[in-house]
């Protein structure tokens, strides 16, 4: 990390949380269901880092990005309003 990346994330922590509070963005879109990440599986899009399940022979990320992708965005974005209600 430079130090250019630490003057950066020191101007604005929060654009460098992770979505659906650090929770599997497939399983959020697809079950509505916090699922543990594979911290090494992520991925950026449009300046927003998601995170992925990865283990036992199935790595989420692959899927998230075999389907349509704007499509499961809108779905966990929907799907996590409702569980950031019931917590």
């Amino acid at each position: 990390m430079s130090k250019q990346h630490v003057i950066a994330f020191n101007k604005n922590p929060k654009h460098y949380l992770p979505q659906y509070g650090g929770y599997c963005a497939y399983a959020i879109a697809e079950k509505a269901k916090k699922v543990s990440i594979d911290a090494e599986t992520f991925e950026i899009r449009d300046g927003k880092l998601y995170l992925f399940y990865n283990s036992w022979g199935t790595n989420t990320l692959k899927l998230w990005k075999k389907e349509d992708v704007k499509g499961l965005q809108q779905k966990a974005d929907q799907n996590w309003r409702l569980i950031s209600e019931k917590d």
